[in-house]
């Protein structure tokens, strides 16, 4: 009898317990729903950081300099990029005095706090006669980059791109007597040696970064962003679309395919030099003189093949003007824009959200795939990374989660889609309805990054949808 009790409690102890096995797997079996918001994409300006129009500002630097630097401070705070032209004419026989360094530092300060990305240019001379202007040594010219090194680096965060090496008009490394190949060699080893090397260097032609670098081939996904001088070393042209030549940045004559560290190249053989170099540094500059080679269809080739992300807002109006003439004629948002918007609105990245799902899951399993797709429908890269994250805000209560994205951004090519997935572990999350917000946001300078979607941004970022998560399938 006492066995049998005993056996009746083994087998009712293993009833309960697979009883309570079942309601345990019960309760932690998550069902999963999703319920995308549309995806419209907008034909909308953006705001976004290191791209664009940008703005000149000229300072001529002396012991006595007086600039009411009070209308920067007064500007509102947001994204955009300004060059920034600093003039050491008065210090060609000398090194910069205390007050021409700290009158450097507060115009940088004061920029630093707008909220734009800074691209700062030297040079001795804005008159066209380099010669007449520039320091007789060369050793002076490498003390000055020393000196003024030390103020950009303090504020590193906001400067984007140094442009030229200090010699030549305004800084475009030509007519000049240091801008021969040994000098032009040494000059930019020390730049790069004194600066922060989260800084890009700019140089003036594709032959000039060939000489300097030491490499007939451009930079490719192995070396970009590794911090070496040649990741570093991106481009501006000052010429851009002013001529078959580009006013003397290429060579006249046809393609030939073999690259020269001493020799230009053809248009053809450049630009698509350019167009794997700057995948992965960034090229800009001013678009000059009305010709055949700035026509919009001809434009917009170019400027996508080789990149470019950002361009003088105020040079040549010219040009502007053919731009603006224009009116798009295609399939898409942008049909029946003028040619001048619908270039402002690629320039650089631009980011379109394409889809939002989150298939269906076995209950039992521990994670649900949140899927996005976008695509950069820009120009170029961006070449700062940038955080993604996907936001969940329960609905019922408000709390946030906020998930990290493994992504570089970087890497999100013009023209390619991009998609993630991006893991949710349901089981730490209560029963409940999840509003999913897309975020993209730039870790240095806070800017969030705006997808070019109809909709609005709120602080989680933009709203993907709705996710359900329950016991019970619906």
């Amino acid at each position: 009898m006492n066995f049998k009790k005993m056996i009746s409690a083994v087998i009712s102890l293993l009833c309960f317990c697979a009883v309570l096995g079942i309601l345990l797997l019960f309760l932690a079996m998550r069902f999963v729903h999703s319920t995308p918001t549309g995806f419209t994409e907008s034909a909308e300006e953006l705001q976004n950081p290191y791209i664009g129009w940008y703005q000149i500002h000229n300072y001529m630097v002396s012991d006595d300099t007086d600039y009411d630097l009070s209308g920067i401070l007064k500007q509102e705070y947001h994204a955009g990029l300004v060059l920034l032209e600093f003039n050491l004419k008065n210090y060609a026989d000398r090194p910069i005095s205390e007050q021409g360094l700290s009158f450097l530092n507060q115009v940088l300060q004061s920029w630093q706090s707008t909220g734009r990305q800074l691209i700062v240019r030297f040079f001795y001379d804005w008159d066209g006669d380099a010669a007449a202007s520039e320091p007789r040594e060369l050793s002076l010219i490498l003390n000055h980059m020393s000196q003024t090194a030390e103020a950009v680096n303090r504020y590193s965060d906001c400067v984007y791109i140094l442009q030229g090496i200090f010699i030549g008009p305004w800084g475009e490394m030509h007519g000049s007597s240091y801008a021969n190949a040994e000098d032009m060699i040494t000059l930019t080893s020390h730049l790069a040696s004194v600066t922060d090397p989260k800084i890009f260097l700019a140089v003036r032609t594709p032959q000039q970064w060939r000489l300097l670098t030491g490499s007939t081939t451009p930079l490719d996904r192995s070396e970009a962003f590794s911090g070496t001088f040649a990741s570093r070393l991106s481009l501006f042209n000052d010429g851009m679309l002013g001529s078959e030549t580009d006013l003397n940045t290429y060579a006249v004559g046809s393609a030939s395919g073999a690259f020269s560290l001493y020799h230009k190249n053809s248009r053809q053989d450049e630009i698509g030099f350019q167009q794997l170099l700057c995948s992965y540094v960034p090229n800009g500059g001013e678009v000059v003189i009305p010709n055949p080679r700035n026509d919009f269809a001809a434009a917009v080739k170019d400027l996508s093949s080789t990149h470019v992300s950002y361009l003088n807002s105020a040079y040549d109006d010219n040009v502007f003007s053919k731009w603006r003439a224009h009116t798009c004629q295609e399939n898409s948002p942008y049909n029946g824009m003028s040619g001048f918007d619908y270039i402002s609105r690629h320039l650089g990245y631009r980011y379109v959200l394409r889809s939002f799902e989150c298939p269906s899951m076995l209950p039992w399993e521990k994670n649900a795939a949140v899927n996005i797709t976008l695509q950069n429908t820009g120009f170029s890269n961006c070449y700062r990374p940038f955080d993604v994250s996907l936001v969940l805000v329960k609905k019922e209560t408000g709390e946030t989660y906020s998930l990290a994205v493994e992504t570089d951004t970087r890497f999100w090519n013009p023209g390619e889609e991009i998609r993630l997935t991006i893991p949710v572990t349901v089981r730490e999350y209560a029963t409940g309805t999840y509003d999913l917000y897309f975020q993209i946001s730039d870790p240095v300078s806070g800017h969030r990054v705006l997808p070019a979607n109809e909709g609005t941004c709120s602080e989680y970022g933009f709203f993907l949808g709705s996710m359900d998560i329950s016991i019970l399938p619906k």
